[in-house]
Formats: C-alpha cells, structure tokens, sequence
C-alpha cells in the first residue's frame, strides 16, 4: 500500500510539473490588432509574404504586454528588443495617421463627458492620441491616456462599442469578405485598426487578423464594387484642357 501511495504521489507531481512546463510555453495571447503596417519598424522594408511575427511579453508594461509586431526578418526582431522604443515611436505616429480618420466620433473613452475635437480636423492632433495594441485611443488629457495604457483591453472595449455604432448601423456588406458566406443575424466584429469588419464564423475572424490588410483591401474591393458605375467614375462638364500651344 506505501509503495502504490508513493507511486501516485510521484505521478502526481510529474502531471504537476508537466502542466506548469505547457503553462511556460503557452504562447501569449494578443491584445488589440495585428500589426497594422505594410512595413517592419526596424529596416523600414516592406514585410513579405512571412513575416517574421512576435507578440510582446512584458508583464511590467501592460501597454505593451501582448502587443503584436511583425519584423522582415529574425535580425530585425533582435534588433528592435535593444530599443522598443525608438522603433516604436515612428510606427505609433504612422498608425495614429493612418487610423485617425476612421476613429469613430466619440468622447474620451475614460471621461465620457469630456469631448474631443473632431477627429477629421486639424485639432484632432491636440487631444492624447495614443497606439495600445496597435490601435488608436483618444483621450482628453495625459491622466486619462495613462489610465488606458494601464489596463488596454477595458478601454479597447470602449472604443469597440464606438466603432460598432459608428461603423455597424451603416456597414454595406452582406457577405463575408473571408469565406464569402452570408452574414449572420449577429456577425463576428473584427477590429482592423479603426476599422470594423464583420465576419461569419470565429474561424473567419482568426483569418482576417491573419493578414490585417489583405482583409482591409478585399473590404475595400468589395464595397467599391457595390457603387454605381457613375460614382466609379465621375464625369464632367468642365471642357477639356487646351494643349500647350494651340489656339
């Protein structure tokens, strides 16, 4: 009887070292967008086909923690762990262009009575813009913008349920742009930047985060193609430019 309890006692503790290994090696799990960017933030060259993707893992910096980049290179990933900060820098300004226009028309996501400028004008740029998990947030002020970059899934929520009311009610598609399916009655939201994608099936969603702007173009592609021929192409009744010279 000792022997068969000394037995189970050794099996148990090896299931139990066994689980916290798996546990170890689990990969993270990424918060917010993939990475957004045609280009790597180190070599500036344009990523290919497959890049080279990491996902951040600093528990001491939850703004960072879980943060998805994608590197033309394993060199470049090396790279960019000696100074996440200066790569990052130029990549968040490039984002904060790029997803600025879309970001829905929304109060501070922390003080919701507190309002933003316009996020289409100029003074857009004098509120807190700041990138968590390669997504925009905009804030009122720098207290607020810490408060986000301390807990960015609860404040990422928030700007979800803005893009959706934003985006949702008037969102063109009928289909799926991954499978091609009909959308369901509640469609899967995939969050690309601050653009809203919807989606038919949690597989579907995995694949548009895949490949972030393959997804945006064929989006793109797909509400371009609903417009009529005369919005595609506009006309004129302007008369045609003179060539140089003639009379």
């Amino acid at each position: 009887m000792r022997i068969q309890s000394v037995a189970l006692y050794f099996i148990s503790v090896c299931v139990l070292a066994l689980s916290l290994v798996g546990g170890a090696t689990a990969p993270p799990t990424r918060v917010g967008s993939a990475w957004p960017l045609t280009i790597c933030p180190v070599c500036l060259k344009p990523l290919g086909a497959t890049p080279v993707i990491k996902i951040i893992e600093d528990v001491k910096d939850p703004s960072l923690n879980g943060r998805e980049i994608r590197f033309e290179s394993e060199e470049c990933a090396a790279t960019f762990e000696i100074d996440r900060a200066k790569y990052l820098k130029p990549a968040n300004e490039q984002m904060v262009r790029e997803q600025l226009p879309q970001y829905p028309a929304i109060n501070c996501v922390v003080m919701p009575d507190e309002s933003l400028a316009d996020p289409n004008t100029p003074n857009a740029g004098k509120d807190e813009n700041i990138i968590v998990g390669n997504r925009l947030v905009r804030t009122c002020c720098g207290q607020c913008a810490r408060r986000v970059r301390r807990d960015p899934v609860k404040w990422l929520a928030q700007v979800d349920k803005g893009i959706v009311a934003d985006q949702g009610a008037k969102y063109p598609l009928k289909v799926c742009v991954i499978s091609g399916a009909p959308l369901p009655a509640e469609p899967v939201n995939v969050f690309i930047g601050s653009r809203l994608v919807e989606v038919a099936t949690p597989e579907d969603a995995l694949k548009a985060q895949q490949k972030p702007l393959e997804t945006l173009a064929k989006l793109d592609a797909a509400i371009s193609a609903l417009k009529p021929s005369a919005e595609k192409n506009p006309t004129t009744d302007a008369p045609p430019i003179a060539k140089p010279g003639a009379k």
